[in-house]
């Protein structure tokens, strides 16, 4: 089963880098064409920027491909990296770079969001009018 994954992985690579390299090329001939006034400008440089965030989250493809490819190198491909428990085929076909199984993700999952809602609870900007006063700050 390892190999038809690496070959899906190594397939995935190529497609990934020649997407890259097409929307590399692809920008570097619009800055070399580029004239324009000050809106075509701010146009190129948001283009710009959402090139960059879209080759961000390529590059992290590429990363977790890069990785899967090592781990069956290793011998460790498909064990979770949290219980160490074997993952299911089914979710290495769907995801064949996944690191952890379904349970796991899962615990992951879940405890980013609880962190995520705590941290956004703690920067919630408090509307107090004048003349109210927290609980606490009645001696103020």
């Amino acid at each position: 089963m390892t190999e038809s994954i690496k070959k899906v992985l190594l397939k995935k690579k190529a497609e990934l880098l020649k997407d890259l390299n097409k929307d590399l090329k692809s920008e570097k001939n619009d800055f070399d064409s580029e004239i324009g006034d000050f809106y075509d400008n701010a146009d190129t440089e948001r283009g710009r920027q959402l090139f960059h965030l879209l080759s961000g989250r390529e590059q992290d493809k590429l990363n977790a491909i890069d990785d899967a490819l090592q781990r069956i190198e290793d011998g460790t491909y498909g064990v979770c990296e949290e219980c160490g428990k074997k993952i299911h085929k089914e979710r290495l076909k769907i995801m064949p770079f996944a690191k952890f199984c379904v349970a796991c993700q899962s615990e992951m999952e879940k405890h980013a969001a609880k962190v995520k809602e705590s941290m956004e609870e703690e920067f919630t900007y408090k509307d107090i009018s004048i003349g109210e006063v927290e609980e606490g700050d009645e001696n103020v």
